[in-house]
């Protein structure tokens, strides 16, 4: 039985989460579920695209990943799921699907094809992610649940990638963190460690290995665990410090 990993922008206030693990327990009983989060900001595919990339290095080889933020349920947006090496993404085709690297295969859902009832109009996780999840829990073959489709016509990944050149790199800022720390879309293993980022016209921050090297109130750049450069402030937050938001630049110079 392979396990199954959830992500979505459910939330815990209402019975969504407890009924998409129902499903999975009567379709697949015993599979070990792993709640990646059910926080994301609601109907935000680039903050699921964000989540999804952090996550996906550090779950099991043969894992099931069922990731739905989907404003477009009920329209006529595909849910797809697709194969990558040997793990399964579950997720509606509107950019969460292509957020990982390295797809071989993809199909599109058909609940005809699975004897589903016809999905609701407003709860696919429910209806047709979840049983999928389970499925392919259970070994079930790709092939049997949809048409197969070239995985390079599936909906980009929102996330922008960095524009690198000989003198810099220009970065953008793709997440702020409960901490407030400013998640930029750069690297650290791309970047010297003597590299200076500026963020607004005039300011800039140094790199630093650890929070504690920082100086009171002083915004540095810090590698963080997703192995992305933070613009950070010790015991504060680099977003209150800078006004920064999600999107904006933050440009890598050699020092």
């Amino acid at each position: 039985m392979r396990p199954v990993a959830l992500l979505t922008d459910f939330g815990h206030a209402d019975h969504y989460v407890g009924v998409l693990h129902a499903v999975i327990e009567r379709e697949a009983p015993g599979a070990v579920r792993i709640d990646l989060g059910h926080g994301l900001h609601a109907g935000d595919i680039w903050d699921a695209c964000f989540q999804l990339r952090c996550a996906w290095p550090h779950l099991p080889a043969n894992c099931v990943v069922m990731a739905v933020v989907d404003p477009g349920v009920g329209t006529g947006r595909r849910a797809v799921a697709v194969t990558v090496g040997t793990r399964s993404l579950v997720a509606p085709d509107n950019g969460i699907a292509s957020a990982v690297p390295e797809a071989s295969a993809a199909v599109v859902l058909d609940w005809r094809r699975m004897h589903l009832d016809e999905p609701s109009k407003t709860f696919h996780g429910r209806d047709l992610f979840a049983p999928v999840a389970a499925r392919l829990a259970c070994g079930a073959d790709p092939r049997d649940l949809g048409e197969e489709i070239g995985f390079n016509t599936l909906v980009a990944c929102p996330l922008p990638e960095p524009v690198i050149t000989n003198a810099e790199i220009d970065g953008v800022i793709l997440h702020v963190d409960g901490f407030g720390n400013l998640v930029t879309n750069v690297r650290g293993e791309d970047v010297e460690y003597s590299a200076v980022a500026s963020w607004r016209v005039g300011r800039s921050s140094r790199r630093v290995a650890t929070y504690g090297e920082a100086q009171l109130d002083e915004v540095v750049l810090i590698e963080g665990s997703a192995g992305y450069l933070e613009l950070a402030v010790n015991c504060g937050s680099a977003a209150e410090a800078t006004a920064l938001e999600r999107g904006d630049a933050v440009l890598f110079r050699k020092n």
